[in-house]
């Protein structure tokens, strides 16, 4: 979907994109993988095949289609090793400020995650900026897959046309769902640390910012250049 659109409502993304956790994400599948007695995985190969869902993802760093015994072992495994890490994740370094600023704009926001909704929630308020979401949406019960039908019950929530709605995320699943449902998408690649090597994201043929805070500002100066449009 290509042409101007009126932007009034950011949908952000958690993992890796408001919560800084990519390099524990990275380093607990690494650690699973030596848990499980599996061939080692590095950083480069974590970025080279990352995807969702992360059962083809494992398969791909595998270099094998995976028992569901395997997979279970290494989804208990990256658990138990990302839970040890949790505690000491912070929010990006300007996801506050990225939130505040649109919100000094006017602008709507709401959060959306394939984290589990027990979990999330709790973190988002720990975290301090839980208030400025109008909706916080994570996985309930068995939902998982892929990301566009957990978007398209959140948009219904909020209530909001789809057309007028930017969806902030780190993935190419975020830009696959956001296309599923009509939303324009802008993509945050934090550098060496990204779930993705960097010309994924470009190959996804949406815009890709380098800082949360530098996104917003991008979007606020088209919106007042060319009368509250973003280019798809």
């Amino acid at each position: 979907m290509t042409g101007p659109v009126i932007v009034d409502h950011i949908v952000w993304d958690w993992n890796g994109t408001l919560f800084g956790d990519n390099r524990a994400l990275i380093d607990s599948t690494i650690d699973a993988f030596d848990a499980v007695g599996l061939p080692p995985v590095t950083r480069a190969e974590y970025q080279r095949h990352f995807t969702q869902p992360i059962p083809v993802f494992y398969d791909r760093l595998a270099g094998r289609t995976l028992t569901a015994t395997e997979q279970s072992m290494l989804d208990r495994h990256f658990q138990e090793s990302y839970a040890r890490r949790r505690g000491s994740i912070e929010l990006t370094h300007d996801a506050a400020d990225a939130l505040e600023s649109w919100k000094q704009s006017g602008g709507g926001q709401s959060l959306l995650s394939m984290h589990p909704h027990e979990r999330l929630v709790p973190l988002v308020r720990k975290m301090g900026i839980f208030d400025y979401f109008a909706e916080v949406d994570g996985l309930v019960g068995t939902q998982a897959g892929r990301k566009a039908p957990h978007l398209d019950r959140h948009l219904a929530k909020l209530g909001v046309s789809p057309d007028r709605v930017l969806m902030i995320g780190d993935s190419a699943d975020d830009a696959v769902a956001a296309e599923a449902c009509g939303v324009a998408c802008m993509l945050y690649h934090p550098g060496e640390d990204a779930l993705h090597e960097l010309d994924h994201l470009r190959d996804m043929s949406v815009p890709v910012a380098d800082s949360l805070l530098g996104a917003v500002a991008d979007l606020l100066a088209v919106r007042s250049a060319d009368s509250d449009c973003f280019v798809r």
